[in-house]
């Protein structure tokens, strides 16, 4: 099955089919923060999404094989269409791999198809990204 971004507004969202556990996506999003050395530790990163959801903001998840290999905040201001990409994680296995490159460009085809123009990369590592990849502006 190939690399999805699914995104979600809530961290219980029905996105594995093999759960075994309540909770079990949240506490697998939770340790690919916590091996990232370059985003806090997975309980703040966390707290900070459902803080967002609460606001309307999402989560986009990067599954492979029914298991979530990467993610990345996708938040607004609520004014305008622009979207601040942040907490960008990749599990340790496919770092290095140029996964974080294609999910990405996933999640900015799914935001543009939505109608987003603008996005400000937060994190160093995506805006490095948007920058090789030329998609920090939608050409109209």
């Amino acid at each position: 099955m190939p690399l999805e971004a699914i995104a979600i507004n809530r961290l219980d969202a029905p996105l594995m089919s093999k759960t075994t556990r309540d909770n079990e996506l949240a506490e697998r999003l939770q340790a690919l923060y916590d091996t990232d050395d370059n985003q806090p530790d997975g309980i703040e990163v966390l707290a900070i999404i459902e803080q967002g959801f609460k606001r309307g903001q999402c989560l986009y998840v990067g599954m492979f094989n029914d298991k979530p290999i990467a993610a990345v905040a996708c938040f607004d201001d609520g004014q305008t269409d622009t979207k601040r990409l942040q907490y960008l994680t990749v599990h340790t296995e496919n770092r290095n791999r140029a996964i974080d490159a294609k999910f990405i460009k996933m999640v900015y085809d799914a935001e543009v198809k939505k109608g987003v123009r603008q996005f400000v990369p937060v994190d160093a590592d995506i805006h490095r990204i948007m920058s090789e990849y030329q998609l920090l502006t939608v050409k109209s």
